[in-house]
């Protein structure tokens, strides 16, 4: 059933302190193929109306609201939107990572010609009580990047799509502007870096790093580290995979990098060299121990009978 113009009734509750909250902005989509917003408005206070938002009782809508600067997410069918009264629950912000680990990150290492892409998919997981969500004012936390990298693209996830972020001063020492809700995140990085035999990718946290790994193409990259060990046991196609040692809060440890690729031997020509009984006849000669008697000798010996039949003619 389709109703139209339907006014929707909310309540804002701040999580952290259970008491009533506000936003900044809310905005309302109807989802189909994409995203057909109905509603974009500033509320006033804790309780307000979205007017005239138009409703199918079966459809999607993803709710977006922000506050501090940071956006929360609510999916609703348009059934639970209407009559009653709806409850959205937003988080105060703290600074501390105290309550933070980094719980997993996956490492994926690329060699192509004369480039290394890079990919890091980061867990972590924000376990501040009470409830809050962690930002900084120039980065939540740090993230060792490798110097020179270039094409970085950084995203959380959280809501319907990816949601990017900014990444302060790219380094053994990124500070990555992302914000931590309560409970699991997801980070995505990507990055380019010029590709040299030796070169090194440093591996490390601000947050104590439970568990990481390195998945590296092609199967030939040499990936060397006291601090990892090669797992031989979940092998994925056209991968070599490392399994990292844990790390503490502020450890950075290098990998270095080499292509791995074995030098070809001197090339042999089956056509045009000597076959192995040329080649045995050759090598004693050389060293005195042939069979055979040589050309210089043959000439001797034909000389002297030469000598000696000259000799019985003049006797005769």
């Amino acid at each position: 059933m389709y109703r139209h113009a339907q006014d929707l009734e909310f309540e804002v509750i701040n999580a952290t302190t259970g008491e009533p909250g506000t936003v900044d902005r809310m905005t309302i989509d109807y989802v189909t193929q994409r995203n057909n917003n109905v509603a974009d408005f500033e509320p006033d206070g804790s309780s307000f109306t979205a007017r005239d938002v138009p409703v199918l009782d079966a459809g999607k809508y993803i709710i977006t609201v922000w506050r501090q600067g940071i956006p929360y997410w609510f999916s609703k069918r348009g059934r639970d939107l209407t009559p009653d009264k709806v409850t959205l629950h937003v988080f105060d912000t703290v600074r501390s990572l105290d309550q933070v680990t980094l719980t997993g990150m996956n490492l994926v290492l690329r060699r192509q010609e004369s480039l290394l892409r890079i990919e890091y998919m980061i867990h972590i997981d924000n376990a501040v009580s009470p409830q809050a969500t962690v930002v900084g004012n120039r980065g939540t936390f740090e993230l060792a990047l490798p110097d020179g990298a270039t094409d970085i693209e950084a995203t959380y996830v959280r809501g319907p799509d990816p949601t990017e972020f900014s990444i302060h001063s790219p380094g053994t020492r990124s500070g990555l502007d992302v914000p931590l809700t309560p409970g699991a995140n997801q980070v995505r990085i990507t990055a380019v870096v010029p590709w040299n035999d030796g070169m090194k990718i440093p591996v490390g946290s601000e947050l104590a790093m439970q568990a990481w790994s390195i998945l590296a193409s092609p199967e030939w990259l040499e990936v060397g580290s006291t601090d990892i060990e090669e797992n031989d046991a979940e092998k994925v196609a056209g991968f070599r995979r490392f399994a990292g040692f844990p790390l503490e809060a502020g450890e950075i440890v290098d990998l270095r990098l080499n292509s791995g690729e074995q030098a070809a031997g001197p090339e042999e020509d089956l056509f045009t060299g000597d076959s192995p009984a040329e080649q045995e006849a050759a090598a004693g000669s050389a060293d005195g121990t042939g069979r055979g008697m040589t050309l210089p000798l043959i000439f001797v010996g034909v000389l002297i009978i030469v000598v000696i039949l000259a000799a019985a003619r003049r006797r005769s």
